[in-house]
């Protein structure tokens, strides 16, 4: 099994991902050398806590369930950040467009998470998902 594989199957177990933190809604960012940006998340808590070393070093490991993620992951897309599952050490990671994962997870929401909408916005979890997917949703650095 690889290791996106191996991450679908254990966040679909558990309903949730790890992420690193350096402040209340600050999370840990990654950048490619074509200045894509990307927000690291693990399928495990000691697997964020390895990361959380060097330029991490201090992060809080956080943990987040899918109906928040799902939530995030709306935002995520429109100011086009995706996802880093698992980096690893030497840099390596799959990436994944936040709008494909955000429609993967879509399906086991528990609605438990809900943010009211800021004046003007349409409601999110009632509201339609207009969003263009695109080809496409994982590829490795």
């Amino acid at each position: 099994m690889n290791t996106l594989e191996s991450f679908l199957e254990t966040i679909a177990e558990t309903r949730k991902v790890w992420l690193l933190e350096a402040m209340t809604g600050m999370f840990a960012m990654l950048e490619d050398a074509d200045g894509n940006s990307y927000i690291p998340v693990w399928d495990a808590e000691d697997k964020a806590r390895q990361a959380a070393v060097d330029d991490w070093s201090g992060y809080d490991v956080t943990e987040m369930g899918f109906s928040e993620l799902i939530e995030w992951l709306k935002e995520l897309s429109h100011d086009e950040i995706d996802i880093a599952v698992a980096p690893e050490k030497d840099g390596e990671i799959i990436a994944i467009s936040s709008s494909k994962f955000r429609k993967w997870l879509k399906p086991m929401d528990d609605q438990s998470y809900h943010e009211e909408p800021e004046e003007g916005e349409e409601d999110s979890v009632s509201g339609s998902d207009d969003f263009d997917y695109g080809e496409g949703w994982a590829e490795k650095w």
